[in-house]
């Protein structure tokens, strides 16, 4: 798959799920705002189970989708991410509690990038940001970059046990809102004096498609 057009793995992928469904292993469940989810059907999770035993799947019949255009996004990047041969943890990986705990102030990320070697993980903090940010949402924001940030700047912040806090990744869906949250935390910057840790904190835009798809990042 990995050598083919980007509309031809789009196209092979449509079959597959159209073989998968007519199989009665997948259900596909509308989102709002347009587009397509694809969940386990209870046969699915069998299926799976039937070859790799030691397999964690669920059925998705009575799954709560939450906030698409939020979850979609994070997916999206943390799988561009593992194509490239990173390690990650998913948002549902983190909030199942599947991995260390790395909550900061009682928050978790949206998903989790890791770079590991024989003396412990380098972990990237990512968050998405597909909406207004709420007030209390941006103070721990700046939290964590005055805070656990700036700690891991001058010497190892151990996020958990042999994971270790190296970056925050920020992405936002909307061009205002990334000029907003750009102005907003610039202006805590200066007012405070942040030191270069802001460095390590990185901006993009992530373009979506109508089916909430990253069509691009920059």
């Amino acid at each position: 798959m990995a050598g083919k057009h980007p509309v031809t793995r789009e196209k092979f992928g449509q079959r597959r799920l159209g073989k998968t469904q007519e199989k009665g292993l997948l259900l596909r469940r509308v989102i709002d705002g347009g587009g397509s989810s694809y969940v386990l059907r209870p046969a699915g999770v069998a299926y799976l189970q039937s070859f790799r035993p030691t397999v964690i799947a669920k059925s998705g019949l009575d799954l709560r989708l939450g906030n698409v255009r939020h979850r979609s996004p994070i997916n999206n990047i943390l799988i561009e991410r593992l194509l490239q041969g990173k390690h990650i943890w998913t948002e549902y990986e983190i909030q199942t509690r599947r991995t260390p705990a790395i909550a900061v102030t009682n928050k978790v990320p949206d998903g989790a990038i890791l770079d590991i070697d024989i003396s412990g993980a380098g972990m990237q903090w990512v968050k998405v940001e597909a909406h207004s940010r709420k007030r209390q949402d941006f103070d721990a924001l700046c939290h964590l970059i005055r805070g656990p940030l700036a700690m891991a700047w001058t010497a190892a912040y151990q996020i958990s046990e042999g994971v270790y806090l190296m970056g925050l990744e920020l992405y936002y869906a909307e061009a205002h809102l990334g000029a907003l949250l750009t102005h907003r935390l610039l202006q805590v910057a200066h007012a405070e004096g942040w030191p270069v840790t802001a460095s390590w904190t990185s901006l993009s835009s992530i373009g979506l498609n109508r089916r909430h798809v990253v069509a691009g990042t920059e």
